[in-house]
């Protein structure tokens, strides 16, 4: 059975039965749930290691706003980079793993005027962000980006002419204008928002062992990354810079992501003492 499974049909459907369009979230606002949800459970996880919450939270209001500047500079890296600044920030175009470093970036600065446990506070952050990624790419579904190929299994969804999956059908000549939905594609976006739900619970399991600090964040983003390369392939959007001609470019930053995660966690196994299991 194929789906038709997106915002506007939603809204179509709801308000046919006579009920308000706004009941169905749209990106923005399964991306703001993501960071609002994310945000609380960190400073959650983060006391419960007995910390006190205000470096947390300090950590937070610093690194959201450095998250948005990440995401929009990798993208534009990838993609080109506007001729007006003030294009910069369009409402579309954000990268995760260009997120992940503005996150990073504001923490190591953080670091260098108020010094906190670093692989703690990593830790404690590591299953929100999993979380976070689950409801974001709901959001994505919602929203039609970051859909995959043309395929034809069952689970296969048709999206709307007015979404960048049909978009890039109609770029590769599988469309025509006129026509209101694309061929069934891959829901990569559902694809990766369950691979998020599933880190998540792995990751609290992870959390009540005796892991040495800073394993669950590197164990996490090496997860992410494995993951992120074996299913690049069947995204439709990995335009932009193709780095050594063989690699996508989130492939390409996988790879370094991986291969970072492996030397910090082999790194722990070697200079670092294990932690007390985490309370709760």
């Amino acid at each position: 059975m194929i789906l038709l499974c997106m915002r506007e049909v939603f809204v179509d459907w709801l308000q046919k039965e006579g009920l308000p369009g706004w009941l169905v979230p749209g990106y923005w606002l399964m991306l703001t749930l993501a960071i609002i949800v994310g945000s609380l459970l960190a400073i959650y996880l983060w006391k419960r290691t007995g910390q006190e919450t205000r470096i947390a939270s300090d950590l937070l209001f610093w690194g959201i706003p450095s998250l948005f500047v990440g995401a929009k500079f990798l993208f534009y890296l990838q993609f080109g980079f506007p001729n007006n600044l003030t294009d910069f920030w369009a409402p579309s175009g954000l990268s995760l793993y260009g997120g992940l470093l503005g996150l990073l970036t504001a923490w190591t600065l953080y670091y260098q005027f108020r010094p906190y446990p670093v692989f703690l506070f990593l830790d404690s952050i590591t299953p929100p962000l999993a979380l976070g990624l689950c409801l974001g790419r709901i959001g994505c579904f919602l929203a039609g980006c970051n859909g995959g190929f043309a395929c034809d299994l069952p689970w296969g969804v048709q999206f709307p002419r007015s979404t960048a999956t049909f978009y890039h059908q109609l770029q590769a000549g599988l469309v025509e204008e006129w026509q209101k939905f694309s061929l069934p594609a891959h829901p990569t976006q559902f694809y990766e928002s369950a691979f998020g739900a599933a880190a998540f619970v792995l990751l609290l399991f992870l959390r009540q062992q005796a892991l040495k600090q800073g394993h669950l964040f590197f164990t996490g983003i090496l997860w992410y990354a494995v993951y992120r390369f074996a299913t690049e392939p069947l995204r439709a959007d990995t335009g932009g810079l193709h780095p050594l001609g063989i690699f996508t470019f989130a492939q390409f930053i996988s790879v370094l992501v991986a291969l970072g995660s492996a030397i910090g966690l082999f790194y722990l196994n070697r200079t670092h003492t294990p932690k007390p299991r985490a309370a709760g």
